[in-house]
């Protein structure tokens, strides 16, 4: 019975990391230079799966465009 409970107990943990949300640090960049504060944003977890997937940079070489970490 001690075995059923405790991994009960191991499920409802794994469950409970998983769904909690991710928070990305983003920055806008144009031509090369930081532009405002870092942001803060929630990464959909039904969309994407790692902050990487909402950078949007536009001009690779100087760095323009929005990049997440």
């Amino acid at each position: 019975m001690k075995k059923v409970v405790l991994a009960l107990a191991v499920i409802a943990a794994a469950a409970s990391f998983s769904s909690c949300n991710k928070t990305c640090t983003c920055k806008t960049y144009a031509a090369g230079i930081v532009v405002g504060e870092p942001q803060e944003v929630e990464l959909d977890r039904d969309t994407y799966k790692k902050c990487s997937d909402l950078n949007k940079i536009i001009i690779a070489d100087p760095k323009t465009g929005f990049e997440c970490q």
